[in-house]
């Protein structure tokens, strides 16, 4: 599924309504969806809608007299004045006939039932101060249910930031499309439940926004054909380090992910625990080069346990003139710069690595990540429980569907060797890193609580 950044959901609004309906028929639908999922949520409790004066309290308007009409009780909690409305609030405003209270942190004292936020949507350009964030710390600590429309009020839709004054939602009813906001930390925090709603914004239009995110798609490994052999498959080579349990790792994961052949290239003292720990695993101790060269080769993983030092670097280089596309992890990551652009390659840092690496690179994490993959030419996947994949053209995904425990030693190795496989089955950089984080965010999942990066292969 596509993202729109706040910009592009803006203009997708301003298309419909120059092509398809008035402004005031895609509120009503906005608010319309909005009502039907507190319904369908919550069932006929008592609702508290707190609006602001834009279109998101426009939505919460339309929420309210929709819900007031089908029997709820509703009371509408209004949060600035009435000669500041959009227009399209005050249509929604005029046309609910229920009660409107002034938004104060008064509204919510005896009351029990469902809280809406409607007060800003994704129009959030500065932090909440004042009664409004009054209203949000009461209500944080009320333990009341709360569904925020389009984005938690406090939250700023493109970057993931929030502020200190954030609604902390239950669930949240967003229009369209996704946001960033809805996938990036800390604003995730904050989200709850995602229900993406269509409002009669077509797909066409949509596409007309050249949306450029995406929400990082599940994946599923192709199933060999009777005509595949172990090199159809894909053959990856694994340049084996000091540390020799990181790039095994690699290997088992390369192996188990769908990888014909797996070969492990290392130095002749290093090449016991390889020759020792798996029987599948072709081991060599030709030099680098030599092995980087050979045609049945599809693709590399290069960095694991190789340490700080000048032979990394040199190794880097030595893999990255190949021309096969590789993973790049670990000790390789602080060499990159000297051996950009890196066209063909991958690289996996989190954000120790990405913060050695680029050290006054400030903002947002999807765009310090593209700013990354710009700058190196190359596919970067900035790990974390939101790993970012961004493209040097400026596409990007964010993996939305996780497990916290796969922040443990050695997943990350296990990672490389995913996107090494898919890499040599030919997938382009981009594409093999979204399909290899969907694989192992699945794979982290199925593992359950308290994994080692074993299970995950």
């Amino acid at each position: 599924m596509e993202i729109l950044t706040a910009a592009q959901m803006y203009a997708a609004d301003k298309e419909t309504i120059a092509k398809i309906m008035p402004e005031n028929d895609l509120v009503e639908n906005a608010g319309f969806a909005a009502a039907c999922q507190i319904a369908k949520r919550y069932g006929k409790q008592p609702i508290l809608i707190a609006c602001g004066a834009g279109n998101n309290g426009a939505d919460g308007f339309v929420a309210a007299r929709v819900l007031s009409n089908r029997g709820y009780s509703v009371k509408v909690a209004f949060a600035g004045s009435k000669d500041k409305m959009s227009p399209a609030c005050r249509f929604a405003a005029e046309r609910f006939d229920g009660i409107v209270l002034p938004l104060s942190p008064d509204c919510l004292h005896r009351f029990e039932g469902v809280v809406v936020d409607a007060l800003f949507g994704i129009g959030l350009s500065r932090p909440i101060e004042g009664e409004i964030a009054a209203f949000i710390t009461a209500l944080n600590a009320s333990n009341l249910p709360v569904v925020s429309l389009d984005i938690p009020s406090g939250v700023f839709a493109d970057t993931g930031a929030a502020s200190p004054a954030t609604i902390k939602a239950d669930l949240t009813v967003t229009f369209c499309r996704p946001k960033p906001a809805h996938f990036l930390y800390p604003a995730k925090e904050y989200v709850g439940d995602l229900t993406v709603c269509p409002i009669g914004i077509a797909d066409e239009t949509v596409a007309n926004q050249q949306p450029r995110f995406i929400v990082n798609p599940p994946f599923e490994l192709p199933a060999p054909t009777p005509y595949d052999h172990k090199y159809s498959r894909g053959a990856v080579l694994v340049a084996g380090g000091q540390m020799t349990g990181a790039a095994r790792l690699t290997a088992q994961a390369a192996r188990r992910f769908g990888a014909g052949l797996v070969k492990v290239v290392c130095s002749p003292e290093n090449a016991l625990p390889y020759t020792v720990g798996d029987a599948g695993l072709v081991v060599s101790t030709e030099p680098l080069e030599a092995a980087v060269r050979d045609k049945k080769i599809s693709s590399i993983a290069f960095g694991m346990g190789f340490g700080l030092n000048e032979r990394t670097k040199a190794a880097l280089e030595t893999v990255a003139k190949s021309g096969k596309p590789f993973v790049a992890d670990a000790d390789a990551l602080a060499y990159v710069k000297d051996v950009a652009p890196l066209t063909n390659a991958v690289l996996t840092p989190h954000e120790g690595e990405f913060a050695r690496l680029f050290p006054d690179l400030k903002g947002d994490k999807l765009s310090r990540a593209l700013i990354a993959a710009e700058t190196l030419g190359c596919v970067v996947a900035l790990k974390g429980a939101d790993t970012v994949i961004a493209a040097p053209d400026g596409r990007a995904a964010i993996d939305a569907n996780t497990s916290f425990y796969l922040a443990t030693a050695g997943s990350g190795d296990v990672l490389s060797g995913i996107i090494a496989a898919l890499l040599a089955k030919r997938l382009p950089p981009f594409e093999a890193a979204c399909a290899g984080v969907a694989l192992h965010s699945a794979a982290g999942i199925d593992a359950g609580e308290n994994l080692i990066a074993e299970d995950l292969i």
